[in-house]
């Protein structure tokens, strides 16, 4: 009898004191980005945000609703160019929205590039998702949004 309320008493204390479970299970983009495939866009997206919640919370397949919506996508740039040399400054701007348990995170994220060339196209889509100005704003935006939760 000892055994079985000790044993009862101790599968209540561990699933009372257990890390509750998160999956991402939708993506939404209401930004415009160029030069990023949607399927590749959408993984990215989730791969970063598993990577972020995963640092406090468990991730599991059909684990609690987590959703992301990029809300904008911004990347205003500046520059100047003399003859054949051009230097040019472009800062990424991501706002992102993350729906956990009916409450809404609000994060912004921003990441800076500097190119200086000469007569180079500075558009590459071959670039890793992970290694674009981009991914950057948007981890950043994640984690903002996310310190609160």
């Amino acid at each position: 009898m000892k055994k079985l309320l000790l044993l009862i008493g101790l599968l209540f204390i561990t699933t009372s004191y257990s890390q509750k479970c998160y999956s991402v299970t939708n993506v939404e983009n209401n930004g415009e980005i160029e030069g990023i495939n949607p399927k590749r866009f959408t993984l990215g997206v989730k791969q970063i945000t598993e990577e972020i919640l995963s640092v406090k919370h468990s991730i599991c397949e059909n684990g609690k609703p987590v959703e992301v919506i990029i809300l904008s996508i911004e990347a205003p740039s500046t520059g100047i160019s003399l003859g054949p040399f051009e230097k040019k400054r472009k800062k990424t701007i991501v706002k992102v929205k993350i729906t956990v348990d009916g409450d809404d995170y609000f994060g912004q994220g921003d990441s800076n590039t500097d190119v200086q060339s000469t007569f180079i196209e500075l558009q590459d889509e071959n670039i890793p998702f992970e290694k674009s100005a981009f991914s950057s704003a948007l981890k950043k935006g994640i984690q903002e949004a996310l310190s609160d939760f």
